[in-house]
């Protein structure tokens, strides 16, 4: 070193030396650990994707290090130009910023969302309370890196006092710098033209925030805007898919003698509304049936309602499922067993069917697509009567009048004053809410009356001891109950949203009214081994269970892509991908303070949302 007659700007001089090869050596440590990351996520398909991902991997946490040093190692040397105990502090800060970093691969390889607020608040109270918890690797870990540290730190001091100035260190700070530069200006060129195995990666990393350059590119001339959205929403998903669905080949040994299938889906159906007074007769029928009284939907919105029905996963995978238009497993073996299909309902109308659940399926098994739920029901009625009978069949009929608030004109219902004319704009509001209530009673009234029909109609051509009958939902209807001025559905997970009636009549049943919470993925799992006969573990191909023992459970969960609701006894508790999460009452569906949520049960469901994609 060459003295300069400062001591105190040369020894500050050293100390800066000093840190910057420290901070180079904690970088190595810090991708060390975010390794744990890579084994976590979902590598991308193509070679640009892990190319990226690898350059992004150096160049985030070489900026994070690197960045810690400026805000607290670079001001102290300045501050503290005493060589032991800028060591010594340095030391501290670098173990509490690797330690916070490992702390966030464990929530991530657990929850696949990095620390925020709530989730370190949460971490801290579970640590106080549960033994083996996620805290158990840092009490091994802080003295480890703590002590590493600190020989790092006299290692680096004796080199630098012996080795001469050499200029490779500038070649890999700019190295680094390069793969922090490259990481932002690919992800802007990947977000304009929506390459997904890159755009897909922002989550990856903790504080990671990739630039984008749409606003710019349309400033100049150089993206379509419309053309962007157009191809934005045909992707609308979340990257390349990984999914395996089911996990393994399905085993199936067909029964000889077929049962046929009915399910009726009457669109906003809340649970409520089943009894002796709005639905007199599907509440007959359910007396005489299996009548499920704490049923609940996969979702608070079509979608997910039907999704969750008749795939019976969880509307987390809505998106991948789609993307490969990937049948659901129980419609796919019924064609494979020679099932007649008859379909009433617009649902084909709708991309976001064609898509998913009725991906593989021929248009011919729409027979109707009535929008009025009298004609609907008699063209099933119809169809019913002129099929031919040496094949089983499988029918779907969507009732959606109570959702539409429609009832034919001619038709009075018996609850009054209604609305005599739905308009969205006038028809949320506070005083109009009776006749509102009314006007979709009176619809639940005129759909049970076609319920009724059909139900007769099978029995008349004796077709009720061979044919499995299910009546529900796909979501519920709020009337500002929550009094969060929410109305209709998909705002939020209470139970007049989610909770919905499930009445299932099978040949050989005897009746039973069921108390125990259920859910919709529970159909597919009682319908594959029983009326099909597919000999693999239910765990193969959905997240529910059989309704036939539906026992006490932990759990019970609705969502879609992003928002989660855990349904334990009397409380719900909602989180989202970014980990944000509240605890609510099941009754008023207001928040709990100071309340929090089961930590084994997030994790469990964690598992479930991951469970059917590709290990990575």
């Amino acid at each position: 070193m060459v003295e300069t007659g400062n001591p105190y700007r040369d020894n500050v001089s050293r100390l800066i030396t000093w840190g910057h090869w420290f901070s180079f050596f904690n970088i190595i440590l810090a991708m060390l650990i975010a390794t744990r990351y890579l084994g976590a996520i979902g590598w991308p398909s193509t070679t640009l994707g892990v190319v990226y991902l690898i350059i992004s991997w150096i160049g985030h946490f070489s900026f994070l290090s690197f960045v810690t040093y400026l805000l607290t190692i670079f001001p102290l040397s300045f501050v503290l130009p005493r060589e032991k105990l800028l060591r010594f502090v340095s030391a501290v800060v670098a173990t509490l910023a690797l330690v916070l970093l490992l702390i966030d691969t464990q929530v991530f390889r657990l929850f696949k969302f990095h620390l925020n607020g709530q989730v370190w608040q949460l971490l801290l109270e579970q640590a106080q309370t549960e033994e083996g918890s996620i805290w158990s690797i840092i009490f091994v870990a802080v003295p480890t890196i703590f002590l590493l540290q600190l020989l790092l730190s006299a290692y680096v001091w004796r080199k630098i006092n012996k080795r001469k100035r050499r200029q490779y260190g500038n070649h890999v700070g700019l190295a680094l710098l390069a793969c922090f530069i490259l990481t932002h200006v690919v992800n802007s060129w990947a977000d304009a033209t929506l390459y997904q195995p890159i755009t897909m990666q922002k989550a990856n990393f903790p504080l990671s925030y990739p630039m984008t350059a749409k606003s710019f590119l349309v400033k100049h001339g150089w993206l379509d805007l419309d053309q962007y959205e157009k191809k934005a929403e045909s992707q609308d998903g979340d990257g390349d898919s990984r999914l395996r669905y089911p996990l393994r080949p399905l085993s199936v040994s067909a029964p000889t003698a077929h049962q046929n299938l009915l399910i009726v889906v009457v669109d906003s159906l809340r649970y409520d509304m089943l009894n002796n007074i709005n639905m007199p007769n599907l509440q007959r029928y359910a007396d005489q049936h299996l009548n499920f009284r704490h049923h609940l939907s996969g979702g608070n919105d079509d979608v997910m309602g039907m999704f969750s029905l008749f795939y019976g996963l969880p509307g987390h995978y809505y998106n991948d499922i789609r993307l490969d238009k990937t049948p659901p497993v129980l419609l796919d073996e019924m064609l494979r067993q020679d099932y007649e299909f008859g379909l009433f309902g617009a649902l084909d109308d709708a991309e976001k069917y064609r898509q998913s659940i009725l991906a593989g399926l021929r248009k011919q098994v729409f027979v109707s697509r009535q929008q009025d739920d009298g004609k609907l029901v008699a063209d099933w009625q119809q169809w019913l009567a002129q099929r031919p009978s040496d094949r089983p069949w499988f029918s779907l009929v969507y009732l959606s009048g109570p959702g539409d608030y429609q009832v034919p004109a001619g038709v009075k219902g018996p609850f009054q004053p209604e609305l005599t004319r739905f308009n969205p704009a006038t028809a949320y509001r506070p005083e109009n809410r009776q006749k509102l209530e009314n006007r979709y009673k009176n619809a639940v009234f005129y759909a049970d009356q076609q319920l009724e029909q059909m139900l007769s109609q099978l029995q008349q051509q004796g077709l009720a001891d061979e044919t499995i009958v299910v009546v529900t939902a796909n979501h519920g209807q709020e009337f500002n109950d929550t009094e969060r001025n929410s109305w209709g559905s998909g705002t939020n997970y209470s139970r007049y949203q989610v909770q919905v009636p499930l009445v299932l009549a099978w040949p050989g049943k005897a009746a039973a009214s069921i108390a125990q919470g259920t859910s919709h993925m529970d159909l597919v799992p009682t319908l594959m081994p029983n009326m099909l006969g597919v000999r693999n573990p239910e765990r193969d191909y959905t997240s529910g269970r059989t309704l036939f023992e539906p026992g006490q459970r932990n759990w019970l969960l609705a969502g879609d892509q992003n928002d989660f609701a855990i349904y334990q006894g009397k409380t719900i508790t909602e989180f989202n991908r970014q980990g944000d999460f509240e605890l609510r009452d099941w009754d008023s569906y207001r928040h709990i303070q100071h309340a929090t949520p089961d930590m084994g049960a997030m994790i469990q469901v964690m598992n479930e949302l991951n469970r059917f994609y590709r290990a990575p």
